[in-house]
């Protein structure tokens, strides 16, 4: 009896759905969602310097203290994904010549509520509740499945923020970040060759999934600085580990379903510090600002994953190697005031992927990027309404490693973002 196709380890029946856990991006480098308003989204992002609605809380909350009253929003974006294929001729996984696979279709909502108040000329208080990390990536055919079937992750923040004002054009803010984490599916078909003879395919195909959720602190840091046209500003976000805390399930393993029992496990989910710099130049009908985004993605160096019920030779612990990179992004946005009240938005942003080509999985069709947007705002006297537009386009890239779960493929990728965010001054 051997494990098919790559799982030929003694880790590899159980463990090896891990290699799902590497979670699919849905717009920024890694599994970043920086898209956490629509006014900033049409600008592609580049707002850490502007950041001047409630929104500040996560773009730039050391510019909270400039507000004047307060402000209640909330907003969501409806993410297309699924628009991602690869290509792969991988004997390892039986395949002999070129064949296409098309990622199933999903969308995804990501959204955002935001506070912030005023509390006197030298003080700001805020508060945000995010969603900066999730996935959503699905294949349906095999061979592909055997790497990656479903993978879901959800992950929210909650932000408390206050801002203090030190002098007339310099502010600071400090936070603290109260991140919750649900893995939904994690899941890949397990293919077994139960007469060890590989001509003949795996006579069983069971199935494994991983679930479960954790929560952990953290916290972020910002600084402000505005004088005539010109403003500035950085934005510090620390790294969280999450400890997960939930279930393996094995399922269809027919004759070995004794060996394959679901366990409880747990497994570390690290997420990346976060440092923004921004300068932006606003005169009275039009302005500008560049953004800089590093993400330090290299801290998603091993995915390890505890597995209380072992079966030596069969149901193992794991570490599996992901050896991320950290990643750039690099934003201009441009907007240009529409009368009194309406404002029009385009922006433009250049990002690195962050998951190198050797840990390359079917659960994360990551890659270098091009992201134009467009957006529309209008700002009444109580209400407000934002809306935007983006499009990522990946550039093809070609997975060579030989790691556990990675299929030698070319990728090819995009993905389609549309988002709106309501606010109420008061």
């Amino acid at each position: 009896m051997r494990l098919s196709f790559k799982a030929t380890n003694s880790v590899a029946a159980a463990a090896a759905l891990v290699a799902v856990m590497a979670p699919g991006s849905l717009s920024a480098a890694g599994f970043g969602i920086y898209e956490q308003s629509a006014k900033a989204s049409g600008l592609a992002g580049a707002w850490v310097a502007r950041a001047d609605d409630a929104a500040a809380n996560w773009y730039n909350p050391a510019a909270l203290v400039w507000l004047e009253g307060g402000e209640f929003q909330i907003g969501t974006n409806i993410i297309n994904v699924g628009d991602s294929e690869l290509t792969s001729s991988d004997p390892n996984f039986g395949l002999f010549q070129p064949t296409t696979f098309e990622q199933e279709s999903n969308l995804a909502t990501p959204s955002h509520i935001y506070y912030r108040r005023k509390v006197n000329n030298n003080m700001a208080f805020g508060v945000g509740v995010t969603t900066p990390f999730g996935l959503v990536t699905e294949w349906g055919d095999r061979p592909v499945t055997f790497s990656a079937a479903k993978s879901e992750l959800a992950t929210f923040i909650i932000n408390p923020n206050l801002a203090f004002r030190l002098t007339q054009s310099w502010s600071i803010a400090v936070g603290l970040d109260y991140l919750i984490a649900d893995l939904k599916n994690f899941s890949r078909e397990v293919p077994i060759d139960l007469d060890m003879n590989p001509l003949n395919g795996p006579e069983v195909v069971g199935f494994s999934n991983l679930s479960g959720d954790g929560d952990e602190f953290g916290w972020n840091l910002a600084l402000h600085h505005k004088r005539g046209n010109f403003s500035f500003g950085i934005n510090y976000r620390s790294d969280i580990t999450a400890e997960i805390d939930g279930d393996v399930e094995f399922s269809n393993f027919g004759p070995l379903a004794g060996i394959f029992q679901s366990s409880p496990g747990t497994a570390d989910l690290n997420l990346p510090q976060s440092l923004a710099v921004g300068l932006a130049w606003q005169g009275n009908t039009w302005g500008v600002e560049l953004d800089v985004v590093q993400v330090d993605w290299s801290v998603f160096d091993v995915l390890r994953v505890d597995i209380e019920n072992n079966v030596p030779g069969f149901v193992d612990d794991i570490a599996l190697v992901e050896d991320w990179d950290d990643s750039k992004s690099f934003r201009l946005g441009v907007w240009r005031k529409l009368g009194q009240h309406g404002e029009l938005r385009f922006g433009l942003n250049l990002e690195e992927g962050a998951v190198p080509e050797d840990t390359l999985r079917p659960s994360i069709p990551d890659a270098d990027r091009t992201a134009p947007s467009i957006g529309y705002g209008f700002n009444g006297n109580k209400w407000n309404v934002d809306v935007y537009a983006q499009t990522f386009i990946f550039d093809e890239i070609t997975s060579v490693g030989n790691e556990e779960g990675v299929i030698i493929a070319e990728y090819d990728s995009g993905v389609t973002l549309l988002g709106i965010t309501l606010g109420r001054k008061f």
